[in-house]
């Protein structure tokens, strides 16, 4: 089958799943478009979708579950029976119900689902579990899968069916985790507030406001001075919980 146009669609406060979604595509083409709805910015109005494009579908798992800012932004996107991989990111615990959730909304949104993958990204708040992932094997992996689905594209197109999971889905369970900032280091360059992706950080206090906040830590990675972060008493219980549950490594999952 031959491919018109291919794009990256994602949700990535931390730019992981973005950088897994670009390194899928260009193992396809090097002209690939991002379609970046981490951003409040994105038009998507402008996104048109047609039959003979691919779709890169992407999104990190939070608590095993599709994050809901991308679930209410995807939901005005028509996928016009574009061809899609979805894609999962997840640091080292599991993806859950993560994977099944984007199958199901993608096709519900006119997508035709090519492929799926779960992929072991560095943890975006613990970065000790996963470190350094995807890795020089991950990426093996990864070009191995684009290999085998360049080769599907190449005969007849077989739709995924079904993707391992659970339905009803997992209950969402998110321990409350805004980030605060040192004031007097703050430079007042405004990137936390205009970055967030719910809009969370006064743009005149740079406080955030906790009953908005999806704990994403986008507003951590944007900071250029680095005085956003974390309490490191949140930080320490959430280690001490997710220990048993992400020291040994955790494999990459592939669906054609």
């Amino acid at each position: 089958m031959d491919i018109d146009k291919v794009y990256n669609l994602f949700f990535s406060p931390t730019d992981t799943t973005k950088f897994v979604l670009q390194f899928l595509s260009e193992q396809i083409s090097p002209n690939y478009k991002n379609i970046n709805l981490t951003s409040r910015d994105t038009n998507l109005d402008d996104v048109s979708l047609a039959e003979n494009d691919l779709v890169f579908l992407g999104v990190p798992s939070y608590a095993g579950r599709v994050p809901i800012t991308f679930k209410e932004r995807f939901s005005k996107i028509k996928g016009n029976n574009a061809l899609a991989i979805v894609v999962v990111t997840y640091g080292n615990r599991a993806q859950e119900d993560t994977l099944i959730e984007l199958f199901d909304m993608a096709k519900e949104q006119g997508f035709r689902i090519l492929a799926g993958s779960a992929v072991v990204t560095e943890h975006s708040i613990i970065h000790d579990f996963g470190k350094g992932r995807p890795d020089r094997k991950d990426k093996a992996e990864l070009i191995s899968f684009m290999q085998k689905l360049k080769n599907k594209l190449q005969e007849d197109v077989l739709l995924v069916d079904e993707i391992p999971g659970n339905r009803p889905y997992k209950e969402v369970k998110l321990a409350p985790m805004a980030p605060d900032f040192i004031k007097e280091n703050c430079v007042a360059c405004g990137k936390c507030a205009s970055e967030c992706p719910t809009g969370a950080i006064d743009s005149k206090t740079y406080k955030c406001n906790s009953e908005k906040c999806i704990s994403c830590l986008r507003c951590v990675k944007v900071c250029p001075i680095n005085c956003r972060f974390v309490d490191n008493r949140v930080l320490e219980n959430l280690r001490v919980h997710l220990t048993p549950l992400c020291n040994e490594c955790k494999d990459n999952q592939f669906y054609l």
